[in-house]
């Protein structure tokens, strides 16, 4: 019999009544990876909120390294890239590794200000030094444009929306302007909608990202999210959150335990094996130890699924 399994088998009323009580329900339904200019952090970030869940650790623990993260892409398999301007040496991209928050560059080619998001085909896009689109290497860095795709306005955050088969992405704005909600086109890069936000920004936006509502997640310094109906650009709400203003978004999809792409009962046992081992993976409340609360948030996770 496994460790989980014991517990299991010790804790089942115990189960029950913490499931009565909403114990349980430790994982949010907006929950996110997140990454900001001013921690180097990566860390789950509850988008209802504005609450950081939980830091996982610094992209370096260097001071000099990754200062400055721009955007974030997590694939279907919950792989983290993050796009870095500065310093020179460490500009362009990076994988991230979700159990330790580190950084591995890969290489330079993307523009400064532009922004990451995986597309069709689970390819990344990203933007070249003329701000145009194109893909991106998981492997180099190098952005190979998408042929006859124009300049694009300079975008501050974009996610992709698979139903429309397009790119939505926000414009640049500083003090006393306001953003446009934009569309692209990922076979072309032209831009083939605009809608204006209506949000008179004291800054410029810093990340954009789908929740599992299908609402977009707009974020701005100093602590401010908009949540935005992707049909008309326009916020249903706006609040301040209570930490550092996150620059890369990105769902977080914990519930595929073994990045096999799909959630099924494979994850539940990669899960098993990994606690019974006692392997950190599966500390899923990041308290660092395995208890019955990392099968509870991983409970959680799996049936919330991913988009």
């Amino acid at each position: 019999m496994g460790k989980l399994d014991k517990i299991l088998r010790v804790n089942v009323s115990f189960i029950t009544s913490v499931t009565a009580i909403g114990v349980a329900t430790l994982a949010v339904a907006d929950e996110m990876w997140a990454v900001d200019a001013g921690s180097d952090n990566l860390y789950l970030w509850d988008s209802d909120t504005g609450r950081t869940k939980y830091v996982i650790g610094p992209l370096n623990p260097s001071p000099t390294r990754f200062l400055t993260p721009v955007s974030m892409a997590v694939s279907g398999r919950g792989a983290i890239y993050v796009q870095n301007n500065s310093p020179s040496g460490d500009r362009g991209l990076s994988s991230v590794d979700p159990r330790t928050g580190r950084a591995t560059y890969i290489g330079p080619g993307l523009g400064i200000d532009g922004s990451l998001s995986f597309g069709p085909g689970g390819r990344l896009y990203g933007f070249d030094d003329l701000n145009r689109l194109g893909t991106v290497s998981l492997t180099t860095g190098a952005v190979t444009r998408v042929p006859g795709a124009p300049r694009s306005p300079v975008i501050y955050g974009m996610d992709y929306c698979p139903d429309e088969d397009r790119f939505l992405a926000i414009t640049s704005a500083g003090g006393g302007t306001t953003p446009d909600l934009i569309r692209i086109d990922p076979s072309t890069g032209f831009v083939v909608g605009f809608l204006d936000t209506g949000i008179l920004m004291d800054n410029v936006p810093r990340g954009l990202a789908f929740d599992v509502d299908g609402n977009l997640v707009l974020t701005e310094i100093p602590g401010i999210v908009h949540i935005l109906n992707p049909d008309t650009g326009r916020p249903i709400r706006t609040y301040r959150g209570t930490t550092p203003t996150p620059q890369g978004l990105g769902l977080a999809c914990r519930g595929d335990f073994n990045r096999s792409g799909n959630i099924n009962f494979l994850d539940f046992l990669s899960f098993q094996n990994a606690f019974d081992t006692g392997d950190l993976s599966a500390d899923y409340d990041y308290d660092g130890q395995l208890t019955i609360f990392d099968f509870l948030e991983f409970q959680n996770a799996f049936n919330e699924g991913c988009r």
